[in-house]
């Protein structure tokens, strides 16, 4: 330290404790763990966090000191070698959502000054705010984009889910898949590893899409001042924008390339990234690609079949010229309904855990844990058994038809199918197939070649299904495609 600092590097280390909250992460990343009320924060030791430069000149003025730059500088890599020193099980550092120790309870943490988290276990919800058995052993990031929850109000479902309802303009079957979903996503923290269906939300100008997706939903589930984000090209910016938040909200989509659709199947099931470290030419640094997802848009984006299969989409309508209000007032009337909202939403959940160990899934899906989920809250709801589930999987087959219904190859096999007499099976080479759909569409916007063909044809397998076109690649003398308007024997 500084001669004509009165402060010495020992008086600082002795205030931050180091014994006690002093640790390293998985990756080698040194923590400070700040304690407060029922949470512990972890607080990066690096001299480009400014939450971390924040928290030494805190200290030092609860001295009686001001604190140069080269003496944080020196303190920064004094802590960061002690951190090792402290070493046992690194820690695990989860942003908004976990689970405690003994995985009997979800912990939400509301980011507000008291420190309060929420405990929601099966038939439980707390909000707790003195340390506390289920929380001792849970450390969470937060980033800078990062704001406060409301703290809930505990109080009946139906009072609740019945203040949500004016806020989301869409049916009423719709309406319990979605507060399904929300419920879900409160209910499995990304450390439960399970995947999570990808929200669409769709609607024409004025059928309040943003207000939805950035106030209702952001707001529920992890409010953020990074609203409106658009989708980044590169995968490795979109795995740091996702794990520096719970739900990823993205605006105003148009159109999505084959790598973002790819991208984003791997985020809602799980997986990870590996890029150079930097300032290294043998280390490799891994990103966690996993992440509740909302994308909303015009137009429908989502083509390839894979995506749409783990997607879950909510068409919203305009609202009625008589029911329209500012968004000023919409936003007030929100605030005012979230915390018994976010209270009823938390109670459904902890039912809806009760649940889901027996919960018979009658209409199995690709995402069978939401599906599964879905169930549980059919019987919490009352709603009818299998209800739910069943709209669930109709809506991934109409992502699946929408999504291709004006594309080039369906609409040539459909005709294709339509020109041929008595609904008999179409039946040719890969090659003679694609020279048949060019009289029925115009080239440009087919396969080039054969080869490129099959391979569409795989990938939009089940989107063509979805559209009323069945195929199936064989071959005897030599490679075949039937083609027919109804299933084909396998």
């Amino acid at each position: 330290m500084s001669k004509d600092n009165a402060v010495t590097m020992e008086d600082l280390i002795e205030q931050l404790k180091p014994e006690q909250n002093l640790r390293v992460d998985d990756k080698g990343n040194a923590y400070v763990l700040v304690r407060n009320g029922a949470s512990t924060e972890a607080i990066l030791i690096n001299l480009k966090n400014k939450k971390f430069k924040k928290l030494i000149r805190k200290v030092a003025r609860k001295l009686g000191s001001r604190l140069k730059s080269a003496d944080i500088d020196e303190l920064a890599e004094e802590l960061e070698s002690m951190a090792w020193d402290f070493e046992e099980t690194p820690i695990a550092i989860e942003v908004r959502n976990a689970r405690s120790q003994d995985k009997q309870s979800v912990l939400i943490d509301l980011c507000n000054a008291k420190g309060e988290i929420v405990a929601l276990s099966a038939g439980n919800v707390e909000v707790l705010d003195k340390p506390n058995t289920k929380t001792n052993s849970v450390v969470f990031s937060r980033p800078e984009c990062m704001k406060p929850m409301v703290t809930p109000e505990i109080t009946t479902i139906k009072g609740g889910l019945k203040k949500l309802q004016p806020f989301i303009n869409t049916d009423q079957t719709t309406f319990f898949e979605l507060v399904g979903y929300m419920t879900y996503v409160m209910a499995h923290p990304k450390a439960c590893g399970v995947p999570y269906p990808i929200l669409l939300i769709q609607g024409e100008k004025g059928s309040g899409k943003s207000f939805f997706s950035n106030n209702v939903m952001r707001t529920l589930l992890d409010p953020s001042s990074l609203d409106g984000l658009r989708m980044p090209k590169r995968e490795q910016d979109f795995a740091i924008q996702v794990n520096s938040m719970f739900l990823g909200v993205y605006d105003n989509l148009r159109k999505l390339t084959k790598d973002q659709s790819d991208m984003l199947c791997t985020t809602a099931t799980k997986g990870n990234i590996a890029s150079r470290t930097l300032y290294s030419n043998d280390g490799l640094t891994s990103l966690l690609l996993h992440a509740p997802l909302l994308l909303n848009g015009i137009h429908n984006f989502v083509t390839e079949s894979d995506l749409a299969s783990r997607c879950f989409k909510v068409a919203l309508v305009p609202m009625a010229e008589n029911k329209c209000k500012p968004e000023g007032l919409l936003k007030q009337e929100l605030d005012d309904a979230l915390p018994e909202i976010f209270g009823s939403l938390l109670t459904l959940a902890s039912k809806a855990l009760v649940e889901e160990k027996n919960a018979e899934v009658i209409y199995p899906a690709r995402m069978m844990d939401f599906a599964k989920w879905l169930a549980a809250i059919e019987t919490v709801l009352k709603v009818g058994e299998g209800k739910l589930q069943k709209a669930y999987r109709a809506n991934v087959k109409n992502i699946m038809a929408s999504g291709t219904e004006d594309d080039s190859l369906t609409v040539a096999m459909q005709k294709l199918i339509k020109s041929a007499a008595n609904d008999k099976i179409w039946k040719a080479t890969p090659s003679r197939l694609l020279e048949t759909l060019q009289f029925h569409e115009n080239p440009m916007y087919l396969p080039r070649g054969a080869a490129a063909l099959t391979s569409k044809l795989k990938a939009q397998e089940s989107s063509l299904n979805a559209n009323g076109v069945y195929f199936k690649l064989g071959r005897d003398t030599e490679r075949f495609v039937m083609v027919s308007g109804k299933p084909l024997a396998a």
